[in-house]
């Protein structure tokens, strides 16, 4: 009897402990989730998260509070348009990852607005985590590779920034001019911040949005930087630079498709410089994707200054080797970028 009883009740503890077993995945989710607030950075701990969360049967059940923060960053999602404006996109993602760590689509969210907020390193983490969640969806493989793609460019690109502009010293001239349009990853370089419009257009194309008051400081900062002493180029130099050594309708030759983006092929948006065909000289994009301020004020009006080169809104004929136009000094538009110039010994 005695035997009995002891048999039972070890039987009962069994059942007991497989009892307690069988809620405890759970517990250790709302455990895990507890533990991401104080350490947001253990993706250790996210990948045990969602592993564990595979294996529950029904699966977990997502927070409200982490419903409310995933339809806060889809709504700041929504209404951003420069790279920093995605960051209130990114906290509410992130937050939403931190209730429920378990959950693939807070995790894509925070990778598509770490994306746009051109952070690509917190991005790739974030989609690897969404990868793991939701292994079948093809979405998330096709924007790593894209991200991954976007990474490698930005880190070519502050490399060269930091190594400084690239330039071509113009033959039988005493200057040299950009071989490029100023990047938006140049002007982050030196200034920390990016004021493009078109900043989703990535670190390789122009920046825009910048008046004289603005290119000053930044060639004061460059040239600290560098101990160079480059400068905007004149209009002469400017002209001479885009014939390239003849006389063609636009800068790099008559064929306007392969030498500029205008409002013919733009798609209505700046493109990454050096896309386009280079002049003899090797300069890219003196014709259309940004017009590009000169030194020179407009007719002796220094509260105007000269632009030349046309941009990517603007009809073909403005993209013209001779083309002249101007806009007021202090204006910043989405339209108007620049291009360097230095004096050689």
């Amino acid at each position: 009897m005695k035997l009995t009883m002891k048999l039972l009740a070890l039987f009962l503890g069994v059942l007991l402990v497989n009892a307690a077993n069988a809620e405890s995945p759970r517990e250790q989710l709302k455990q895990m989730a507890a533990q991401l607030q104080g350490n947001a950075d253990d993706d250790a701990l996210r990948e045990k998260a969602i592993k564990l969360a595979q294996k529950l049967k029904p699966a977990p059940s997502v927070p409200e509070e982490a419903e409310r923060r995933m339809m806060r960053g889809t709504a700041a999602f929504k209404g951003a348009k420069l790279a920093a404006d995605y960051q209130s996109a990114v906290k509410e993602f992130e937050l939403a990852t931190l209730t429920a760590p378990w959950h693939g689509d807070a995790y894509f969210g925070l990778g598509m607005a770490q994306d746009k907020a051109e952070n690509y390193d917190a991005a790739l983490r974030s989609l690897k985590l969404a990868q793991l969640a939701l292994p079948d969806n093809k979405d998330i493989r096709t924007l790593i590779s894209q991200v991954e793609h976007r990474s490698k460019e930005a880190q070519a690109i502050k490399e060269n920034a930091a190594k400084g502009p690239a330039m071509v010293r113009i033959p039988d001239k005493n200057y040299e001019i950009g071989k490029y349009e100023v990047t938006q990853a140049e002007w982050r370089a030196v200034m920390g911040s990016n004021p493009s419009n078109f900043s989703e257009c990535g670190d390789s194309c122009p920046v825009e949005q910048v008046n004289l008051d603005d290119i000053q400081t930044f060639l004061q900062k460059l040239n600290a930087k560098t101990g160079r002493q480059y400068r905007l180029p004149t209009e002469a130099e400017w002209e001479y630079a885009c014939y390239g050594g003849s006389q063609t309708e636009y800068c790099g030759g008559n064929d306007l498709d392969a030498v500029a983006w205008t409002a013919a092929n733009s798609d209505n948006r700046t493109h990454p410089v050096g896309q386009r065909k280079a002049n003899s000289y090797g300069l890219y994009d003196m014709s259309g994707n940004v017009w590009e301020w000169m030194n020179d004020c407009w007719e002796g009006d220094c509260s105007r200054h000269v632009l030349r080169g046309g941009s990517w809104n603007f009809k073909p004929h403005h993209a013209r080797a001779a083309f002249r136009s101007r806009f007021g000094a202090a204006t910043r538009y989405v339209l108007i970028g620049f291009r360097l110039a230095r004096t050689l010994p």
